[in-house]
């Protein structure tokens, strides 16, 4: 007679669906310390196993699964160390033509990796993405101390020593040469495993891996190297008088194939009295050589100016995230609709597999959700990820009484965003005119999209004032109307009802007619405590006593560092880079007119991204002076080093025009790339002042012995470097899953060997000879000795 009694279900505050589908959605998250990946496989059993008790209708699909793109990432770079083998081992072999000495070079690469996972397992590693990208960029540098072992020992044997003989001077003139280029990568990778900060956490395995790596490549090098070589190799007189039978079809096969070959060789040939000629000429004029030097470096910190900067570069992952946000306000079913205008634009797009939809639910609020937009794999789309949001953004720009942002992952729809920009001050009006002030130079600057901040609006509501003392006067108390409104308008459990064995909450509540506007509040009754005749009480309306408005709440604000604080926030697009963009951002924002007390300063990942540049360029600095210390106490000299470190700036040039050319960004990993490369650009130097200095002991003048170290060298130094440089190309090229975040590494790399070999054979010869005549001025007594055993002069 009083109600309408309905079995129904309790007021619904989220809601989710997949591909059109109503859903309930469950995340499982990995506890710390635990396994990923094993985790993954784990559950999808469980899955399979639970489907088989569900009824016909029911389906439990896996929406997203972060193992998948871990398992795909940690493939493709396997499948980069192999190719990365392969190429190096081409390259030792196109350059010796033989199978034994190339075998003899090639078995040092399985041997270090297998070694080193040894190590990694007594330092509690495992095989992850940092660990197999360390091995898969060390891959060129394990073979290169086995090259230079096995060239020498190639050229004692040309020289008519027997193959043990060869094997035991070969390694012994070269024995201190190999060791100080492996120390000197050491040196490099200790300070990058042990960096401070987040970019350390990230590195600590990266460093250790290839450390123990190359030091395991050393002994090797020292051991297993020289011993088959001993056994295998032959000496070409041997080779050339060996009785044997004709060739067969195959050997003569092989012939031609060898003579085709051949012609690298040849053409090698040809170019070392062209570099003799060129050598010389530069030791003549040494100082255009040195202008040359410093205007490659110049050049490199010019281009180094017109790089994009970015934490970490962003992946290819197979799906994006939608989010959107209705106006405060917007009940659930609007939103709802709202968020199926947007399905139906994403629909359009033949690389959509997928849309899981969330709105809503735990502390969420009905007006805001996100979409996960499953994608086809990146080998079967035309566009990448990142060049497919920039058009669903277009599309959905057309919807209205939506704000969205799209990003490659979770939560970067509001903060999180990769560019956020800090606004800090007391005053909300001033705050608010700066934010506005940002937004605006955030708008104009190419490439910067979803520009947002976190002034929340506030909620539409109706406001109750009540009259004190009308309320007094009818004997109204304030806690009875709050309680009254509350309970008719929310509803209140009055009980529980009990059916069978399952209970069921009584929900009391004012039937939808009585409260659906403001006036339908105003003529609830609240009970006074004044007795009528009879004995009944008094009910009195709540418009006698209360004034009803409809206003909008105070938002949320934040504080940070104990001031009021609002950030600007925004996504890069397409071939942008988000560092770029926020330098660009707080630049122009130095122009504004700041009133005392506020402040506008970068945070998130530009903040990260600024100390960990902080810390990666400590530990660059560390690895030059480690790099230093080293090379002075293995050659007794504090300025044999200089000669041989004016290497590391002529490497800079090519580490930034192989970023340009590829169009990558300075990222946290092409930084630490260009760390790697200040110990790998050393090697060559090292085996080309080292000869110097053996020929100069013999009693050579000191520009002999550089005009017969630099073609002697010019060999073992280009099979080095252009063995570093294949084993790293499967890197550099970009393909496969994840293959965004590991290129540039590869990159730097990859470009600062190719400058720094190009230059160093020309501009450490010359700077060994400018120190040695200042040493030799400075120290004219000590050096007297040497120059009187000087022999004739070369004619150059």
């Amino acid at each position: 007679d009083l109600a309408r009694v309905v079995d129904t279900i309790a007021e619904q505050r989220s809601l989710s669906r997949y591909n059109g589908q109503s859903a309930i959605g469950m995340n499982i998250i990995k506890q710390s310390g635990a396994n990923v990946v094993q985790m993954a496989a784990r559950t999808r059993e469980v899955i399979a196993e639970l489907q088989k008790e569900m009824p016909p209708d029911i389906d439990i699909r896996i929406v997203n699964d972060n193992s998948n793109f871990i398992e795909d990432s940690i493939h493709e770079i396997i499948t980069n160390i192999q190719i990365g083998t392969i190429l190096a081992v081409l390259v030792i072999f196109l350059f010796l033509l033989d199978s034994r000495p190339t075998l003899i070079t090639g078995l040092s690469i399985p041997i270090s990796i297998i070694g080193t996972f040894t190590a990694m397992k007594f330092l509690g590693f495992s095989i992850n993405f940092m660990t197999l990208l360390g091995l898969s960029l060390a891959v060129g540098i394990l073979i290169d101390d086995a090259i230079v072992v096995v060239e020498n020992i190639y050229r004692h044997l040309d020289e008519g020593k027997s193959p043990l003989k060869a094997a035991l001077d070969g390694t012994k003139e070269i024995g201190l040469a190999v060791s100080a280029t492996t120390f000197a990568i050491v040196m490099v990778f200790l300070p990058v495993a042990f960096m401070e900060g987040i970019v350390g956490r990230f590195f600590y395995q990266f460093g250790m891996t290839v450390a123990f790596a190359v030091l395991i490549s050393l002994f090797v090098a020292f051991s297993l190297t020289p011993m088959l070589s001993s056994r295998m190799l032959k000496t070409t007189h041997a080779a050339s008088t060996d009785p044997a039978a004709a060739p067969s079809a195959l050997g003569r096969f092989w012939q031609r194939i060898r003579k085709v070959l051949n012609l690298w060789n040849r053409g090698f040939d040809l170019l070392k009295p062209h570099y003799r000629t060129l050598l010389a000429y530069s030791l003549r004029q040494r100082w255009l050589v040195l202008l040359l030097a410093a205007g490659t470096f110049a050049l490199a910190i010019f281009l180094a100016g017109q790089l994009g900067s970015e934490f970490i570069p962003q992946a290819d992952e197979g799906r994006m995230y939608v989010t959107i946000g209705t106006p405060p306000g917007t009940d659930l079913d609007q939103t709802s609709k709202r968020f199926e205008q947007v399905e139906q634009v994403l629909a359009e797009f033949d690389e959509v597999t997928g849309t899981f939809v969330k709105i809503g639910g735990g502390n969420t609020a009905v007006t805001e959700g996100s979409i996960l937009v499953r994608l086809t794999d990146a080998a079967e789309r035309e566009l990448s990820a990142i060049q497919l949001m920039d058009s669903v953004r277009l599309l959905l720009g057309d919807i209205p009484g939506i704000k969205y942002s799209v990003s490659e992952q979770s939560g970067k729809g509001g903060r999180g965003k990769p560019i956020e920009i800090s606004i800090r001050g007391e005053d909300l009006n001033e705050l608010s005119r700066l934010v506005h002030e940002v937004q605006a130079i955030a708008r104009s600057v190419p490439g910067c999209t979803d520009i947002d901040n976190t002034m929340e609006e506030g909620k539409p509501e109706v406001r109750i004032v009540v009259d004190r003392q009308a309320a007094d006067d009818l004997g109204l108390d304030l806690s009875v109307i709050s309680m009254t409104i509350r309970s008719l308008l929310e509803g209140d459990v009055v009980t529980r009802f009990k059916e069978g064995d399952e209970e069921y909450d009584v929900r009391l509540q004012l039937d939808m007619p009585f409260r659906n506007s403001v006036a339908d509040l105003g003529r609830i009754r609240i009970q006074s405590d004044t007795e009528l005749p009879g004995g009944d009480k008094m009910l009195i309306p709540l418009d006698r006593v209360a004034t009803l408005t409809r206003e909008t709440d105070i938002g949320k604000y934040n504080r940070y560092d104990r001031k009021r604080e609002v950030r600007v926030n925004a996504n890069a697009m397409a071939g942008a880079f988000s560092g770029s963009i926020a330098q660009t951002i707080l630049d122009s924002a130095a122009t504004l007119q700041l009133p005392p007390g506020y402040d506008i300063r970068a945070v998130g990942q530009q903040e990260f991204m600024e100390e960990s540049f902080t810390n990666i360029g400590k530990a660059l600095l560390l690895a030059i002076v480690f790099i230093y210390l080293l090379l002075a106490s293995q050659y007794e000299s504090f300025f044999d080093p200089l000669s041989i470190m004016v290497s590391l700036p002529l490497s800079l040039v090519g580490a930034i025009l192989g970023l340009l050319l590829f169009k990558s960004s300075l990222s946290i990993m092409s930084m630490i790339g260009i760390v790697m490369l200040m110990g790998l650009v050393t090697k060559n130097a090292i085996l080309l002042i080292d000869f110097v200095k053996q020929q100069r002991t013999k009693g050579l003048s000191r520009t002999d012995a550089i005009l017969i170290a630099g073609p002697v060298r010019l060999r073992p130094i280009l099979m080095t470097t252009f063995a570093t440089v294949f084993g790293m190309l499967p890197l550099a090229l970009g393909l496969g899953p994840g293959a965004e975040m590991r290129s540039g590494m590869a990159r730097a790399v990859i470009g600062g060997m190719i400058s720094s070999t190009v230059l160093t054979m020309l501009v450490v010869p010359v700077v060994y000879t400018i120190v040695d005549d200042i040493v030799g001025f400075l120290f004219r007594g000590k050096k007297k000795e040497s120059a009187a055993v000087e022999p004739a002069k070369v004619t150059l």
